[in-house]
């Protein structure tokens, strides 16, 4: 039978821990319970070589953190409590360790894990980057906050999320072994769908966010120029020539704008943002105009095909009332 580990209960036990009695822990409770008093332990040494070499090439600045064992257990059973799904009782002990020890990381770490139950996500990224500022080698701070940018959908984020933890975990642990295996699938994916690597997807993404920032400052060329950028990465990306017919319109292009909006629609035949968008182009005259302003943020295929709704009609239910 497998030994479980004596922290968490949770993982198996796989290290000898000399702060706990030469009991077994589990790699991630082992990480996160690390100190001075770990001297001579082979781990120890061997995290304090690697994380040495890694603050080195960081240029990163000096950092403190507190280690507090009374601090510790009550997170520890606030988070066992939250894990029963006594929830209150689990929240009320972590908002009163968050108002003493605000320092602390694990206590960030454990209000980043409440919210993230509550499917808060962006407060649940807050409190895990709050846990990383503190302790920059805190891994388990680094993968939640992936996952939880995983629920949002939040590609990007949740790629660079998952790179740090590979960059700055030991190799063996469990968590850099999952963060490394889901990149590796996931990049596998994207192969197979656009042909590219995930740094180009990445590198893709960036331009898209940058023409979209050009687009809400109404710099409409210039959002072009960035939109092209992404599409000559991934040629089938129907959001970025929506948004260049979107941009063409506003710049008076009508006969290009539409030929962007066929462009999406060619991809997607169901991209509704492209369909009506495509229609009030439509119905310009030469050389008129979009009306200005700035352009309504939509992350359409989050908020509709995902979630089984249409744009169209709740755009139909907005005017009706």
């Amino acid at each position: 039978m497998k030994k479980e580990c004596l922290i968490c209960k949770k993982s198996r036990g796989k290290r000898v821990c000399k702060l706990n009695n030469n009991k077994l822990i589990c790699p991630i409770c082992c990480a996160s319970i690390r100190n001075q008093e770990c001297e001579g332990c082979p781990y120890y040494k061997f995290s304090e070589k690697y994380h040495a070499i890694k603050y080195r090439k960081s240029g990163a600045k000096h950092f403190i953190v507190e280690i507090n064992e009374e601090v510790e257990k009550s997170v520890n059973h606030a988070l066992k409590l939250i894990e029963k799904r006594s929830l209150k009782e689990g929240e009320a002990i972590i908002k009163d360790l968050i108002k003493d020890h605000p320092g602390n990381h694990l206590v960030q770490y454990a209000m980043g894990i409440l919210y993230a139950l509550k499917e808060q996500y962006d407060e649940a990224i807050k409190y895990f980057d709050k846990a990383a500022d503190i302790f920059p080698y805190f891994i388990e701070a680094y993968f939640n906050k992936a996952v939880a940018y995983q629920k949002k959908l939040d590609l990007k984020n949740m790629i660079l999320a998952y790179q740090k933890v590979i960059e700055i975990g030991d190799p063996k642990d469990e968590q850099v072994k999952r963060a490394r295996d889901f990149l590796f699938d996931l990049e596998q994916q994207i192969l197979k769908d656009e042909g590219i690597n995930l740094e180009s997807n990445l590198k893709a993404m960036d331009y898209f966010e940058k023409a979209f920032s050009y687009m809400n400052n109404q710099d409409w060329e210039k959002a072009i120029l960035y939109f092209k950028e992404c599409v000559a990465i991934i040629k089938k990306h129907p959001q970025s020539y929506g948004n260049m017919g979107i941009c063409y319109s506003k710049l008076g292009k009508k006969e290009q704008a539409l030929k962007e909006f066929d462009r999406a629609l060619e991809i997607d035949p169901n991209y509704e943002l492209a369909l009506v968008n495509r229609t009030i182009t439509e119905s310009l005259k030469d050389g008129e105009k979009l009306e200005a302003g700035k352009v309504e943020a939509v992350e359409y295929y989050k908020e509709y095909p995902l979630k089984k709704r249409s744009y169209i009609q709740s755009a139909i239910e907005k005017i009706k009332g």
